[in-house]
């Protein structure tokens, strides 16, 4: 059946081209040789002659590069889905309410009792299994239940900043606002030294005296200061960037005329949109050079995501025309990724 399906596209229907949807098919895994097809490899014997297009996710270049191999194909790369934080629910919501109120509460009387329904709580929602609890009944000293709550606090950030996708990706369609934050969010969490461009989790961690490393292995291993202070960046983090998409969408909630809006929102000083919003935080002394240049980086990959390149090279591969190329992989590491739309390669 499979084979009979090619043979009747090519020689009956007789198309003019296929298209695939990737990631990924059967066509390019079918029995033969790794590269160079020869006539009994059941790649080349089933596409024949047919000009083969292939949508590829832009994240996975490897199995493209496959595709191009064994099959022929030409990648165009779409955008992976958009993703977002997972957030909390029930029982891990209820535990970050307890931690709050442990926070405020924990030098008086009541911090032994709230500490004990924090890890009854937590025993409820499984977190025993990655978290290390003392022996009911034990007494424990006041640093002892802050490194308990620490470890807890930890661990449901680690739950609620997990990346789910949101949806699946429309070809063609420009991202919403939202989608756009939680991409740029990634992208601005990472140091780029090689472009002289600091994290913005690192800018902010400074302004309070502090290196984001040492923050981020201080929450790892549960010291309640550091868990609190990395959801205060983060949060930071966030709000700064969704102040600085906001000014480039439309009434739709999309992202648009990103190269007009940008000029008149970069290099204005205290007008800048993530200026503003940093300013009624902790991280109001934030180094604004730093930021400046982060969020130059930022509006150019932000003029990266929106282009709608993905439905215009499909139209110029099914005229045969010049595809242009462009790397395949997480466009979080290698923004160089953006626009899709490329034919990918490795």
């Amino acid at each position: 059946g499979f084979a009979a399906y090619y043979s009747f596209v090519e020689k009956i229907f007789k198309a003019d081209a296929v298209l695939h949807f990737g990631t990924h098919g059967s066509l390019e895994f079918m029995p033969g040789k790794q590269v160079g097809m020869s006539d009994v490899c059941y790649p080349d014997s089933l596409i024949g002659n047919i000009p083969n297009v292939y949508y590829y996710a832009a994240n996975n270049p490897s199995e493209a590069t496959i595709a191009k191999r064994r099959s022929y194909a030409s990648t165009i790369s779409y955008l992976t889905p958009p993703a977002e934080n997972a957030g909390l629910y029930k029982g891990l919501k209820q535990l970050s309410e307890l931690i709050s109120s442990y926070q405020s509460l924990k030098d008086t009387g009541r911090g032994p009792q709230i500490v004990s329904s924090i890890i009854s709580t937590a025993k409820q929602c499984n977190l025993d299994k990655d978290v290390e609890f003392p022996e009911e009944g034990a007494e424990i000293s006041a640093q002892e239940r802050d490194l308990v709550v620490g470890k807890v606090y930890s661990k449901i950030m680690e739950i609620e900043s997990r990346l789910l996708p949101c949806g699946l990706h429309v070809i063609g369609e420009p991202p919403s606002a939202m989608e756009a934050v939680a991409t740029l969010v990634n992208i601005a969490a990472l140091d780029r030294p090689e472009d002289g461009i600091s994290s913005l989790p690192g800018i902010l961690a400074q302004t309070v005296g502090r290196e984001i490393e040492n923050v981020y292995r201080g929450s790892d291993k549960g010291i309640l200061r550091d868990v609190e202070l990395l959801r205060q960046i983060t949060e930071a983090s966030r709000g700064a960037i969704t102040a600085f998409v906001e000014r480039t969408t439309n009434s739709k909630g999309q992202v648009v005329d990103v190269s007009d809006k940008l000029t008149s929102i970069l290099g204005f000083g205290i007008n800048e949109p993530w200026v503003q919003y940093l300013s009624n935080t902790k991280f109001y002394r934030a180094d604004r050079d730093k930021l400046r240049i982060l969020f130059q980086f930022l509006g150019e990959c932000l003029k990266l995501v929106v282009p709608d390149n993905e439905s215009g090279s499909l139209k110029q591969a099914l005229e045969g025309k010049y595809v242009e190329p462009g790397p395949g992989g997480d466009p979080i590491r290698n923004p160089k990724v953006l626009p899709t739309g490329k034919n990918i390669h490795a």
